[in-house]
Order: C-alpha cells, then sequence, then structure tokens
C-alpha cells in the first residue's frame, strides 16, 4: 500500500495559473489527492505487453475520402470583415502576460 502523497497545490495552481482561495484550495486538495490514488492503481494492473495486441474502440471501417485540393478564398476576402488589419495577417488584442 503506498503512504498518501502530499499535494502542492500552490504549485499546481501557479503551472495551471489559476487564483484559488484558501477554501478554494482546501476543496482542491481531497479531489487531487483522489485522482493521484486512482491512477497509481494502474501501476497495479498486471499487463502482458509482448503479445502486441491493439484495440480500437472503434470496430467498423472508417469512411475516408480522397484527399482534393480545393480552391480557397483569398486573403482579401479572409480580411475583409475583420475589425483591424496588419498587411496579410488579423491583428488579435495580446493575451499573454509578462510576469
Amino acid at each position: 500500500m503506498r503512504q498518501k502523497q502530499k499535494i502542492d497545490i500552490d504549485h499546481i495552481c501557479a503551472l495551471a495559473n489559476l487564483k484559488l482561495s484558501e477554501e478554494g484550495k482546501a476543496r482542491l486538495e481531497p479531489q487531487l489527492v483522489k485522482i493521484v490514488e486512482w491512477v497509481n492503481k494502474l501501476e497495479e494492473l498486471e499487463l502482458d505487453l509482448t503479445q502486441g495486441e491493439v484495440y480500437t474502440p472503434i470496430s467498423f471501417p472508417l469512411p475516408l475520402r480522397p484527399d482534393e485540393v480545393q480552391p480557397s478564398i483569398s486573403s482579401e476576402d479572409a480580411l475583409f470583415n475583420s475589425p483591424e488589419t496588419g498587411g496579410k495577417f488579423i491583428k488579435v488584442p495580446k493575451v499573454i502576460e509578462e510576469k
């Protein structure tokens, strides 16, 4: 039996860019502990990987169509309704903040 793992909630929140209150962190920690314990149970499975069997979730052949070159719209038409452009590109607001 594995010993109960300690979860570093502050580190996980920093990685996920989450700003949680202390109450939110307290609610999240036991949930994450349960998830980690469940994933660790996978190590208990006895798998024989030497047979090389592959199972797919789809039991019927997928309908495939041949790749065909199709005409696309021009850059001017693609940019026509954009609120702001820069050359041949659509300008969008910056969403990544620097720390």
